[in-house]
Parts: structure tokens; sequence; C-alpha cells
């Protein structure tokens, strides 16, 4: 089994990756069928055996490669996707409460008193536990942060992704 890799992103944030798998879309919104039909733009990666709910170790010595020791698919706190530069939601940690979920075009601060904008500053490009780009494709998977308890585990969404939650 493999999954794909896409760097389209390194022009502008060298050494940035996106893994995209059958249950975790690109943090842009590309689903892992729509990068099979353009497999010419994307690498493979070889998974290896499971280690974990969302962890790999073949994929986990792929992204060696790129400065990250593990990556878990579905984690917001440990190991996370790197957040990329394109992300339609950054999903957030917010301490001792939950998973918070905010959208590009909402200009407001979230709970952590941070904006859009700033989180994406923060972690752009990197793995930054605590923080992690994903997109409305996911949302709609059943795997969506499953290490964190999944979409029940959100405390707070702006409003454009409360509409889309609400839905489902």
């Amino acid at each position: 089994m493999y999954f794909l890799c896409c760097i389209s992103c390194q022009n502008k944030f060298p050494g940035h990756f996106c893994i995209i798998s059958p249950d975790r879309p690109s943090p842009c919104g590309i689903t892992y069928r729509e990068a099979l039909s353009r497999i010419e733009f994307f690498k493979k990666v070889e998974v290896g055996r499971k280690v974990g709910v969302d962890e790999y170790e073949g994929l986990n010595e792929f992204v060696r490669r790129f400065g990250c020791e593990r990556i878990k698919l579905h984690s917001v706190r440990n190991y996370p996707h790197p957040t990329s530069p394109l992300q339609q939601i950054i999903a957030f940690y917010i301490p001792k409460e939950g998973i918070g979920l905010v959208d590009r075009k909402f200009s407001g601060k979230t709970p952590l008193g941070l904006t859009f904008t700033e989180m994406e500053i923060l972690s752009a490009g990197r793995q930054v536990d605590g923080f992690t780009g994903v997109s409305y494709a996911y949302l709609k998977r059943k795997e969506f942060l499953l290490s964190e308890g999944g979409l029940k585990s959100v405390v707070w969404m702006s409003p454009k992704i409360r509409k889309f939650v609400m839905q489902l």
C-alpha cells in the first residue's frame, strides 16, 4: 500500500510536504482519488507496517527526509501532519478543552487569541505540535482527527465551518 506525497508548495516553503492518503485529503483539499488521477505530480510513499491508529513505519522513514521525526496523520497534539501554506482550515489544540477549527476567511480571533493568519505564520510549512492544516474534504471523513476523538472533540469552530459541519 502507498500514500502520495505532494511537494508543490516547496517553492514558497522549502522542505514542506503534504501526505495524501485514502482517509486524509491534503490540507488544500486534494483527495487521494484526485491525486491518483494526476499521479505524475506526486511521489508514491510506501507506508509499511501500521504502528498505531494513524502512524506507519514506512511513512515515518520517508518524512525523516524532510526533518520530521514522525507523523501521525490524524493528530493535532503529537507529531501532526505539517501545516500547509494553502490549507483551507487550521485545526488547533485548546489546552484542557479540546480542538478548535478556523477557516481562512475568518478574520476574528480564536480562543487562543490568534487569528488564522497569525496561526498560519506560526506553523505554515512546518510540523508544529498543536496545529495542523486540514480541508473541508477531510472534515467529511470518519477518520477526521481520530487520535483526538474526531469531530466530537471539537469545542470551537468559526461560523463558516460550523455551518458546513451542521450539513454533514
